[in-house]
């Protein structure tokens, strides 16, 4: 009998992720689904790529879920980010001046480190046109520019979601229709870096996998 093929890291990973999604431990299937699919990428695996990211979006999207249930409907406004950060508050977190993205980006980090559901997101100073820039920083750094919230002192979870879906968008857009497979690949995998909490790019990443797998 032929020897059993020995399953590649990446597939390892994949199962890995699959089983703890089944038993709902989220932050361990984000981990081995995240592994899995940088795995896949890096060996060229294209198709297996592309299942590692749905398991990778849907342990994402329970996170966040989490995160807005423990915010009790009410992101919470800081202006200041401890520069030795151990430990995070769970729940949906607006960054405003004089924090910056790279404090949005530690948060993220110790989150997931920690396993806290938190969803971090950026805004930068009013524009001269009356834009709210919102940013991240990550593989790369993104930008968006969403109207100001009704009421600036107290913004709504509506309007922190939606800069945050806005900025994923802009993530999408900035990558060159034109742009050869391994480099739509590679940039919508440094965006999802930036912001992983973006559904759509995860999508976007999962077809331009397809794509590149024919």
């Amino acid at each position: 009998m032929p020897a059993k093929k020995k399953p590649s890291i990446a597939e390892s990973h994949l199962a890995d992720a699959e089983r703890a999604l089944k038993s709902a431990r989220w932050f361990e299937a984000e981990r081995a689904a995240l592994a899995s699919l940088d795995a896949a990428i890096d060996a060229g695996l294209h198709e297996l790529a592309a299942e590692a990211v749905l398991p990778l979006q849907e342990a994402r999207r329970q996170r966040v879920l989490m995160a807005i249930d423990a915010s009790g409907g009410t992101p919470c406004v800081i202006d200041d980010v401890e520069a030795e950060l151990e430990s995070v508050d769970e729940g949906v977190h607006l960054l405003v001046p004089h924090a910056v993205a790279a404090d949005a980006r530690r948060m993220r980090v110790v989150a997931l480190q920690t396993e806290t559901p938190m969803v971090a997101v950026c805004r930068e100073p009013e524009t001269d046109a009356g834009l709210v820039p919102i940013v991240a920083i990550g593989g790369v750094t993104v930008r968006a520019y969403v109207d100001p919230p009704e009421d600036p002192s107290a913004p709504s979870m509506e309007w922190t979601l939606a800069a945050l879906e806005a900025l994923g968008d802009a993530a999408i857009e900035r990558i060159d229709p034109a742009a050869s497979g391994p480099d739509r690949i590679s940039g919508l995998r440094n965006a999802l870096e930036s912001i992983p909490e973006h559904e759509k790019l995860h999508q976007a990443l999962a077809e331009a996998l397809r794509t590149a797998a024919g």
